[in-house]
């Protein structure tokens, strides 16, 4: 018996299906490969696409009632979802009066020796009550989805004490329950909370007392190795812990500064790589012959 569509999208001018046969990220010429059909026909089922493909070879493998919804996508690119796969979602406040110091001269490391960047995020992040976060959050979430954003994942990083981090992975979790954009989780040691004297008791105090804290709110956890902010054995002892617990790994590396991130990430088999504006050619060697993967964000460089 074939399966009951409750929704047909056909004459789609090109429907990509970014289908592949390994089970893992394409890389290289692969990503030339977008799954093209031509004149493509979609079937859904609830929230499950059950056949995909020309419109003959969608209606041998499905049915139909006179419930189905029909959408003729004639002229049009049905696709997936976008992946946003690296975003501060959740934060207090905003950074606009640093511009006037970034257009004086000042770099992202001068603004943050002096105490603003993130730690201004933080001081405004604190004073949030869930409430205001979760409103604020919502149209962030708004707009992706206008943009074709479906799936994105969501950092903590801006309260760097346990209840503060706690409140934002608890507002993470909420607005995925409110917003149907689906949100991944992770855990961002961001840089030291200015109640610890130094970053490698900070270190010591996210390992032994953090991270236990963050199972099972968390999926991921990433770490900022950066000049003045996390140095590279700091992070490898982070990530470390962090994977012995089950977290699965990410890291902000070499955005600033070539501080071998790149090198670890891959050494420790993390997803992914953010930034990398300053990796080296070891780096690139060492991410392109592992499984994690680059991600880029070009934007960051011109308004950080």
């Amino acid at each position: 018996m074939k399966p009951t569509a409750d929704l047909i999208i056909t004459n789609a001018n090109e429907l990509l299906t970014l289908s592949g046969h390994s089970g893992k990220p394409k890389t290289g010429k692969q990503m030339n490969d977008l799954g093209l059909i031509k004149d493509g026909t979609l079937a859904v089922s609830e929230d499950t696409i059950i056949a995909c493909g020309t419109y003959d070879e969608v209606l041998a493998e499905v049915s139909t009632t006179s419930d189905t919804i029909q959408v003729d996508a004639t002229g049009k690119v049905v696709m997936p979802g976008f992946i946003d796969c690296h975003t501060h979602l959740v934060f207090g406040g905003s950074r606009e009066d640093e511009f006037e110091q970034r257009i004086k001269g000042a770099s992202y490391l001068d603004i943050l020796r002096s105490g603003g960047g993130i730690l201004n995020t933080v001081r405004s992040t604190r004073a949030a009550s869930k409430a205001e976060l979760i409103e604020t959050s919502l149209g962030h979430l708004n707009t992706m989805l206008e943009f074709g954003t479906t799936t994105t994942e969501a950092k903590s990083g801006y309260g760097l004490t346990i209840d503060d981090e706690l409140k934002q992975l608890q507002v993470i979790k909420e607005l995925n329950d409110l917003h149907s954009v689906d949100i991944i989780p992770t855990f961002l040691v961001h840089t030291k909370a200015p109640e610890f004297n130094s970053k490698q008791e900070y270190v010591d105090f996210v390992i032994n007392n953090m991270l236990p804290e963050m199972q099972g709110m968390a999926e991921y956890c990433d770490i900022f190795c950066e000049q003045d902010v996390f140095d590279i054995e700091q992070s490898r002892q982070v990530l470390t812990s962090a994977k012995n617990l089950g977290f699965k790994l990410m890291i902000h590396a070499d955005q600033l500064t070539d501080m071998c991130g790149a090198q670890l990430a891959a050494s420790l088999q993390a997803t992914s790589a953010s930034h990398l504006d300053h990796i080296s050619q070891k780096g690139i060697e060492k991410i392109a012959h592992s499984g994690t993967i680059a991600v880029l964000i070009p934007g960051a460089s011109f308004f950080l």
